[in-house]
C-alpha cells in the first residue's frame, strides 16, 4: 500500500468528542498486548523507539513521531526500552462529502515541537472539562476545537504537495508551563511545593498563585487528576488489580484510591474498567 493511500477521513467541520487523553507509559519489549479502540479514534506522539504494528502494517517508531489509530484497528508495540506518549481517543466520524484525509504515520521533523505543544494544549483544555459547570461545557467544547483545529493542522503539513519552511523553534516555556510539565511527568511521586518554587525560581505562595490561576486549579489538585488520569488508562488497557492500579498511579492504599477516584469520575474503579472504550484483546 502506498504511503498517500494510507490515511484516515475526517470530516472538514468536524467537531471531536475527546473521550481520554495524556500522557501514558509504555513498556518495553511487550509485543503480546494488543490495543484495540472500538468506536474511537487513538492519536499518539511517541516519545521513544521501537516497532509498532498498525494492523498488519510495521512502523519504525522515533521520537516525535506522530500516529493515528482508526477505530476496531488492532495495534501492538516493541520498543527498545521503556518510554511514554501522548495520546487523545476522540469519537470516529465519517467523513462526508466535505472531508479530508490524515496520514497514519507521520514524521513531523522540525514541527514536532509545534505539534506536541499544540497536542499538551488540548489535552490540558480536556481535562478542564472533565467537571460539572458551565466553565467544563466550555473547557470540552474548546478541546473539541483545539483538536479539530490541530487535525487540519496535520492535514495542512503532512499533505503530500506541501513545501516545509523549516523555521527555528521558539523559546516560549515559562516557568510555570515547566512546573506543569514536570507534573506531567513525576505524577506518581510525593508533590513537594517547596522543590517546585525553586524550580521555578519563585516563592511557594506566588508559585501557588499563579498555578491556579493559569490552570484553574491548586497544584494538589492538577497533580491528583493526572493520577486519577494514569488510573483509567490503566483500567483500560492492562488487568493489573486494582490494588496494583493504585500503586502504579501513585495514588496509595486502595482505600484512598476508591475514595478519589469515584470522587473525580463519579463510579468506581471497578465499573471504570466494565465502562472503558479501549478494549484489551
Amino acid at each position: 500500500m502506498k504511503n498517500s493511500a494510507w490515511t484516515q477521513a475526517w470530516p472538514r467541520d468536524g467537531r471531536p468528542v475527546l473521550l481520554s487523553g495524556g500522557r501514558f507509559p509504555m513498556l518495553a519489549h511487550n509485543p503480546g498486548q494488543v490495543y484495540v479502540t472500538p468506536g474511537a479514534l487513538a492519536l499518539h506522539l511517541h516519545n521513544y523507539t521501537g516497532k509498532m504494528w498498525l494492523g498488519d502494517r510495521l512502523v519504525r517508531l522515533q521520537p516525535g513521531d506522530f500516529t493515528l489509530t482508526p477505530a476496531l484497528m488492532p495495534s501492538h508495540y516493541d520498543l527498545d526500552q521503556a518510554g511514554h506518549h501522548w495520546c487523545v481517543h476522540f469519537e470516529a466520524a465519517k467523513a462526508g462529502a466535505a472531508g479530508f484525509r490524515l496520514p497514519l504515520h507521520w514524521r513531523p521533523g522540525p514541527h514536532a515541537r509545534r505539534i506536541s505543544e499544540r497536542l499538551q494544549e488540548t489535552i490540558h483544555l480536556f481535562r478542564l472539562g472533565t467537571g460539572a459547570g458551565a466553565e467544563a461545557k466550555l473547557a470540552q467544547l474548546a478541546a473539541g476545537a483545539a483538536l479539530q483545529s490541530l487535525l487540519l493542522w496535520v492535514a495542512v503539513t503532512a499533505g503530500p504537495r506541501r513545501r516545509t519552511v523549516v523555521t527555528a523553534p521558539t523559546r516560549v516555556d515559562t516557568a510555570l508551563d515547566d512546573v506543569r510539565h514536570h507534573l506531567d511527568e513525576h505524577g506518581r511521586e510525593p508533590l513537594d511545593v517547596p522543590a517546585l518554587a525553586r524550580r521555578a525560581g519563585v516563592s511557594q505562595n506566588h508559585l501557588s498563585r499563579r498555578f491556579r490561576a493559569k490552570h484553574g486549579m491548586t497544584l494538589q489538585r492538577y497533580l491528583l487528576g493526572r493520577r486519577i488520569e494514569l488510573a483509567r488508562h490503566l483500567l483500560a488497557v492492562t488487568r493489573l488489580p486494582l490494588k496494583a492500579v493504585a500503586i502504579e498511579a501513585g495514588l496509595g492504599n486502595p482505600q484512598y484510591f476508591h475514595r478519589q477516584f469515584r470522587r473525580a469520575t463519579g463510579h468506581s474503579p471497578s465499573e471504570e474498567r466494565k465502562l472503558s472504550a479501549v478494549v484489551r484483546v
